[in-house]
């Protein structure tokens, strides 16, 4: 199981730095979008027209994802955005298969001061970013590596690993200051205590990292030659 583990976390790695097509902004705002400018992203997709800018945003900063087919839902959900294939098209070919991105409207009152549509411009655009950073491992994984990753899903150290490794996509992505801002944002609303950092270790518990603090992401944003 732990090699089953490194093995996907080094997938994540070594495809997060392969591409990258825009250069990273600290700041995306409305006025950032363009539509003729964007248009070519919303092949192959279904987005709500009312997050259609920060869906198209986020899609530019993942040409890989150019032609593959996406559905941006809204639906009550208690967790505020999932990302994964259709279940009917699990076994259908990588090229044939949908996605789905479901955006929740409403959930318990613990995650509603971060629902979608209660955070600012430049974290959402963050969050869609982390989400697509999943679907770039979906559209390389067989049919039968889905119903294994479904299954390493219920081991929390493997969610631990996949999730952090999917931010790190999105920072290589060129979206690292608007996944910044969604951690910042969320960890204010509820109340999160920032960890220092996977480099700092606490002398009475060592915390795991799920989601990157903001702290790490910076750390990684400083490292990385794209950010320069």
């Amino acid at each position: 199981m732990k090699s089953f583990n490194k093995l996907i976390s080094l997938i994540l790695f070594i495809f997060s730095f392969s591409i990258n097509a825009q250069q990273p902004k600290k700041q995306l705002a409305l006025n950032d979008f363009n539509e003729v400018d964007y248009s070519s992203y919303e092949i192959n997709k279904v987005i709500p027209e009312e997050i259609r800018p920060q869906v198209l945003l986020a899609l530019s900063y993942y040409p890989e994802l150019k032609d593959i087919k996406i559905v941006f839902r809204f639906k009550k959900r208690n967790t505020p955005l999932t990302s994964r294939p259709r279940i009917t098209h699990v076994f259908k070919r990588k090229k044939n298969r949908t996605h789905v991105i479901t955006i929740s409207t409403e959930t318990s009152s613990k995650f509603s001061p971060i629902l979608f549509k209660n955070l600012p411009f430049n974290a959402q655009v963050g969050v869609l970013g982390h989400e697509l950073g999943h679907i770039t491992q979906y559209i390389k994984t067989t049919s039968l590596q889905l119903i294994g990753l479904s299954l390493q899903l219920f081991n929390n150290q493997f969610v631990d690993d996949f999730e952090f490794q999917t931010d790190l996509t999105s920072i290589n992505h060129g979206l690292g200051y608007q996944l910044y801002s969604w951690s910042k944002f969320v960890r204010k609303e509820l109340n999160i205590t920032e960890w220092k950092g996977t480099s700092h270790n606490n002398t009475l518990e060592k915390k795991k990292e799920r989601y990157m603090n903001p702290q790490t992401i910076l750390k990684h944003i400083e490292s990385s030659s794209i950010y320069r």
